[in-house]
């Protein structure tokens, strides 16, 4: 996981600090969006494996439901890293 921390001498009033402040939110949402990947594909080779929901659900720290949600999300291979049409639209 990368460290989304800023360095000390970063003061928000500054426009270095805004523009580290953000260079360090955009980091930690592709860490997230990446462990959430990583978590999804977990629990769906924990289920084929045939592992029952509730005891997935144990191991992770999440209610069942949850898990269950996750399930029932199609999965989808996206290409790694960014590429057309990435990003916000304008």
């Amino acid at each position: 996981m990368p460290d989304v921390s800023l360095p000390p001498d970063s003061c928000p009033a500054g426009t270095a600090g805004l523009e580290a402040a953000a260079a360090a939110v955009a980091a930690a949402q592709q860490a997230l969006a990446q462990a959430r990947r990583e978590l999804s594909a977990a629990i769906r080779a924990a289920r084929r494996a045939g592992e029952p929901v509730q005891v997935i659900a144990e191991r992770i720290g999440l209610n069942a439901m949850a898990v269950r949600n996750i399930l029932a999300v199609p999965e989808v291979n996206l290409p790694s890293g960014p590429g057309p049409g990435s990003g916000r639209p304008r």
